[in-house]
């Protein structure tokens, strides 16, 4: 998890599939653009230009604890 909390990663999750703004959950020090920029192959992988962490949503939402 990138996050603190189960809530938080799905809050996360959340902000990354509706396209809002969101700072990197790990540097802090960027906005998160999509992985595949150019070719738009999904829209549902991330990364962070500043520390070049990749977020892959599918991954992170089977990886969420249940509780």
């Amino acid at each position: 998890m990138y996050t603190n909390s189960r809530d938080d990663e799905v809050k996360l999750l959340k902000r990354l599939w509706t396209s809002q703004a969101t700072i990197c959950p790990k540097c802090k020090m960027a906005e998160l653009e999509h992985l595949h920029k150019k070719a738009k192959k999904s829209d549902c992988d991330w990364k962070c230009p500043a520390c070049g962490e990749i977020y892959r949503t599918i991954s992170m939402l089977k990886e969420l604890p249940n509780h």
